[in-house]
């Protein structure tokens, strides 16, 4: 008593017969109308529709994406079983509601993800998204979440359809890379620091040699007890205080003068350690911990000295604002390899290193502070507590040295410094510089002194009459030159600027070196003569001081220079 109907293939065509009963006044089937038509191509459409289903279905799930869809208004979620999977659990979850969505969203994220879903709503707009999600492990993933308003028709809900991808893996790599080009944008903004830092100092250096100069000649020239002599000397001190402070701005830059030598890393904690004592707090517990078979380091013990007790006034300094702790100073070794570098290490350079740490247990640095820290003058210190050059002294001590330095801290934890120094090889560093003092021996000696500062070159050309020298002075080296070759007298020791206007010093010593074969130099400069490169290739052995110097520590120097060894 009911419709049928058949499918029957005919000569490569698929024909539907569609029969219907008619009933009679009794009730009884009296007739069938039948209806026949050709359904070949309606039957291959919905083939291929179903076969298309079939590929599509077995596509989302090898390539794992979920796709979903969110009724508004009956708040029902249909969505594939990778959706599921992608939150970690092994098939699909029955009445999976919108809270449930919602309690695996990262808490970070929350509230984003539930503003998205509100805009979407009330807007009938699109949303495209990667947010995190935590899975029933509590691993946090990636997820890239495509959502589009679905228009109701009249008498159906409201929906959102969409699509889900964990895209962790290609989020972490993008992540790691913009974090590598923040490595490289800090760096190069600490090597332009650096310049301008060294600048600054090569300017100041030169004052400071005046002033200091003058002041030692005006103390030479009054008695001790003569009310003015306490004034200089204040105004002494306060000019060699200063003269610190640049010598530590060298030290940023790269450009400190220093006489390294081959060090146990050990050894030397071992002795500095105890001098930091009175340095420390009685509240702040200091823990030594020497670790085994530390390579030995090639580096100028003062600096050394330099990188510890700033790190430990900085640890010190850091624990005061919470209270008691405890500094940790221990030592290792570290073997860096190319793969190292390319994931991110501190050193970016293989090799094997010798590993200071300093930790504390203090306030720890906010991660908005962290990328400044090493910058000169930068402190979060009170007024009159702090220069800011602390950190940016051992960034640029341990840049000096061929070494890295690393950071890693966390607020209201502490902080831990990481210093990396390469392991002394003796080959590469057989030169020394010779260190050793020797007394001055007044003779009449002539001297060509080369200043472009007026100022030094006058205080230097008395400084050296007054100790019996004959001085031949000049402001740049073509002067210098020309006094040279009209004067007849013998020229003992040239005492030149390197940077100079026009011809620099180095080239001059060259120069009156072909002349004059027995000639000394000494260089004078801001700047460490190392820094000068290729062009620092002089006849004789590098005879330097750096500025600013004391009248006697510059007549010491010349000393050594003109005196035979």
């Amino acid at each position: 008593g009911k419709p049928v109907a058949i499918d029957d293939p005919m000569d490569g065509d698929i024909w539907r017969s569609s029969i219907y009963p008619v009933f009679d006044a009794d009730g009884k089937i009296g007739k069938l109308l039948i209806f026949v038509q050709n359904v070949t191509a309606e039957m291959l459409a919905s083939a291929e529709i179903e076969e298309f289903r079939v590929k599509m279905t077995y596509a989302l799930d090898r390539s794992h994406v979920s796709v979903w869809s969110y009724d508004i208004d009956d708040d029902i979620l249909l969505r594939t079983v990778e959706h599921d999977r992608m939150f970690g659990y092994d098939s699909l979850v029955p009445d999976w509601k919108i809270e449930r969505f919602f309690s695996h969203i990262h808490p970070d994220d929350l509230s984003m993800v539930m503003g998205l879903f509100e805009s979407t709503i009330a807007n009938e707009s699109d949303f495209n998204q990667e947010i995190r999600i935590r899975k029933v492990d509590g691993e946090v993933r990636w997820i890239n979440l495509v959502g589009t308003f679905r228009f109701a028709k009249p008498g159906q809900s409201r929906q959102i359809v969409g699509i889900s991808l964990d895209v962790t893996e290609k989020k972490l790599a993008a992540l790691e890379v913009e974090k590598l080009h923040e490595q490289l944008q800090q760096l190069q903004k600490m090597e332009l620091l650096g310049q301008l830092a060294g600048g600054i100092a090569h300017d100041f250096n030169n004052s400071l040699t005046a002033i200091i100069g003058n002041i030692e000649l005006a103390l030479a020239k009054i008695d001790p007890s003569h009310p003015a002599a306490k004034n200089l000397s204040d105004a002494h001190r306060s000019a060699m205080h200063s003269a610190n402070m640049t010598s530590q701005l060298l030290g940023f830059a790269r450009k400190q003068m220093r006489i390294p030598k081959k060090h146990s890393l050990n050894r030397e904690m071992e002795s500095l350690i105890p001098m930091l004592k009175p340095l420390i707090s009685e509240a702040i517990e200091c823990v030594w911990l020497p670790g085994d078979q530390v390579p030995e380091i090639f580096i100028d013990p003062a600096q050394l000295d330099q990188i510890l007790t700033n790190l430990c006034i900085n640890a010190r300094d850091a624990i005061e604002e919470s209270g008691k702790g405890t500094i940790t100073i221990s030592t290792g070794a570290a073997r860096v390899e190319k793969e190292d570098c390319a994931n991110g290490h501190p050193c970016q350079s293989p090799g094997d290193y010798a590993v200071l740490r300093v930790n504390d247990t203090g306030s720890g640095i906010d991660s908005a502070v962290r990328p400044h820290i090493f910058e000169p003058f930068f402190t979060t210190k009170p007024t009159g507590k702090g220069s800011g050059l602390g950190l940016s002294t051992v960034y640029g001590i341990v840049k000096q040295n061929n070494g890295f330095v690393d950071c890693q801290t966390m607020p209201g934890k502490g902080s831990t410094f990481t210093i990396f120094l390469p392991k002394y090889r003796k080959e590469a560093l057989d030169a020394m510089l010779n260190a050793a003092m020797q007394s001055l021996k007044p003779k009449k000696k002539t001297v060509l002194l080369v200043e472009d500062e007026p100022t030094i070159l006058n205080i230097l050309k008395l400084a050296l009459e007054e100790r019996g020298f004959r001085v031949i002075d000049a402001l740049d080296a073509e002067s210098a030159l020309l006094f040279a070759e009209t004067r007849k007298e013998k020229i003992d020791l040239l005492a030149t600027d390197i940077v100079l206007p026009g011809m620099n010093g180095i080239e001059l010593s060259k120069q009156l070196h072909v002349r004059f074969p027995e000639l000394q130099s000494l260089f004078m400069s801001g700047f460490a003569f190392e820094n000068f490169g290729s062009n620092g290739k002089t006849v004789k052995p590098v005879n330097f001081i750096s500025k600013p110097f004391t009248i006697p520590e510059f007549m010491s120097m010349v000393g050594q220079v003109i005196e035979p060894k």
